[in-house]
């Protein structure tokens, strides 16, 4: 029970962690604020809504990189102490006498209130410890020097070291501890497994073995991370020597659900590090005010947030921005300048961005779309009464909305209809996705013209929404990083 609440807890954790509101994980001066700054003119515009100061304080290490930074320390710590350990512990051993060699293992004789345990030092020779306890027994002496010979011969004592090196980079996990104590107890076992089954040792004799060493060995005995031995001995243990030989598909389902806890904790710390680059209401509207005089005006709501959250904190959102990105270098100067030559602000890059990601697509397309409605085809998305009506000509062979140049003179002629129409900026782009006529009924029936209060009562969709964040996303593509 606890073994299956340990592997599922971290995964229910992800599902919950998706259906939680993201809320930021860093202030303000330490985040957004150095991008912020470059888009100021010369003298230093102070951005409205930060707090007093930011602007000088945008060199603060990100609160990531200094949780790295701590757990990288304590990794360090933690390996240095248990190599100090190790040091010790061959001094030790070094003045301790030895009963014979086997090899170039050296089998010595330990306190008689320590337990047994093998350990390899690189360029300083094995050894095998015994208690002075077992000396009494001669058929308990020899079953504790095979049982540690054949840790050093399945290279027990060799692959000690990557454990302790597992056991500093994850001090913090105690899932990643338990799989390494999970790992020790293997060891153990195909210990008990080579002598009784492949070397034909007495189960009787080498349980009672085992019930002397637990026994023997207090409740305080410690040796450093990695060492193997008879220090571990378990009633389990001694139970296995009766049972019959596990199958490989309980020994492979057992090594999957280790591995389950120490790759489900690190899955959900590598969510939290995406999902805390989350864009507080405050630092939205900051950035919102950086940007250019006369450039397209972006009202923060908390729709705007929202989005922008969905583009910056998710997998599906953040691929589609970059290749959006990506996409518009390709066409960018074209656009941009026939905008310019309409004088429309540049900010409307977005709405391509959000259409299409700036991809010229056919009708056909199922390449994704951020925009609800009806599909169209182009950067621009134009259905084809839109795109007739803009002089754009839709026949069988032959499709104007795949000329990017034309299309884009037709949707700058839209844009101009559609402000010059309604004067303002956001319900010319609701207009241009749901058309002019839902806004019209909407304006008419509600009498409202605040486009955040028309999308939070449900009169108008979300699109207006997702094309300002899309033109925060544009001025600040730092926020994918």
């Amino acid at each position: 029970m606890t073994l299956g609440l340990a592997v599922l807890l971290p995964f229910v954790g992800l599902g919950a962690r998706e259906w939680l509101p993201s809320a930021p994980l860093f202030t303000f001066e330490r985040s957004l604020v150095r991008h912020v700054a470059p888009l100021t003119p010369a003298e230093a515009r102070p951005v409205r809504g930060a707090p007093p100061g930011a602007l000088s304080s945008g060199t603060g290490l990100p609160w990531a990189s200094l949780g790295l930074g701590l757990v990288g320390v304590g990794a360090l710590a933690f390996l240095a102490w248990e190599l100090r350990r190790y040091a010790r512990l061959r001094r030790r051993l070094e003045a301790l006498p030895v009963l014979r060699r086997v090899g170039r293992v050296r089998v010595v004789l330990g306190d008689a209130a320590e337990g047994a345990f093998s350990v390899w030092f690189p360029g300083g020779g094995a050894w095998a410890v015994v208690p002075s306890g077992v000396l009494e027994d001669a058929e308990a002496l020899r079953l504790t020097v095979r049982h540690e010979l054949q840790h050093h011969r399945q290279r027990d004592t060799v692959f000690a070291y990557a454990r302790v090196g597992f056991d500093s980079a994850f001090f913090w996990n105690p899932f990643a501890r338990a799989f390494s104590r999970w790992l020790a107890e293997r060891q153990e076992f195909a210990c008990d497994e080579a002598l009784v089954a492949v070397k034909r040792v007495s189960p009787e004799a080498y349980a009672r073995c085992l019930l002397q060493a637990s026994l023997r060995v207090p409740g305080a005995f410690s040796l450093p991370a990695g060492v193997t031995g008879m220090s571990h001995p378990t009633v389990r243990r001694i139970r296995m020597l009766f049972q019959p030989r596990p199958r490989s598909s309980v020994r492979t389902l057992g090594l999957s659900l280790s591995l389950a806890l120490v790759l489900a904790p690190l899955a959900l710390w590598a969510q939290g590090a995406v999902r805390g680059r989350a864009v507080s209401l405050t630092e939205a509207r900051a950035l919102a005010d950086a940007g250019k005089e006369g450039d397209l005006p972006v009202v923060v709501d908390a729709a705007v947030v929202e989005q922008l959250n969905r583009f910056v904190t998710t997998p599906k959102g953040r691929d589609f921005m970059r290749k959006a990105l990506a996409n518009l270098q390709t066409h960018r100067e074209a656009m941009t300048g026939t905008l310019r030559s309409r004088s429309l602000p540049e900010g409307l890059l977005a709405v391509a961005m959000v259409e299409s990601a700036v991809s010229n697509l056919p009708e056909t397309s199922r390449e994704p779309s951020m925009a609800p409605g009806q599909r169209g085809a182009g950067v621009w998305m134009f259905i084809p009464e839109t795109a007739r009506r803009y002089g754009l000509k839709v026949e069988a062979g032959r499709d104007e909305r795949l000329d990017v140049a034309r299309e884009t003179e037709a949707a700058a002629t839209l844009f101009q209809a559609l402000y010059a129409r309604y004067g303002d900026w956001r319900l010319a782009l609701a207009a241009y996705n749901q058309g002019e006529g839902v806004v019209d009924r909407v304006l008419a029936e509600t009498g409202v013209r605040d486009v955040s209060e028309l999308v939070r009562t449900g009169k108008l969709n979300g699109y207006t929404a997702t094309v300002q964040a899309g033109v925060l996303l544009l001025r600040n593509p730092h926020l994918l990083d």
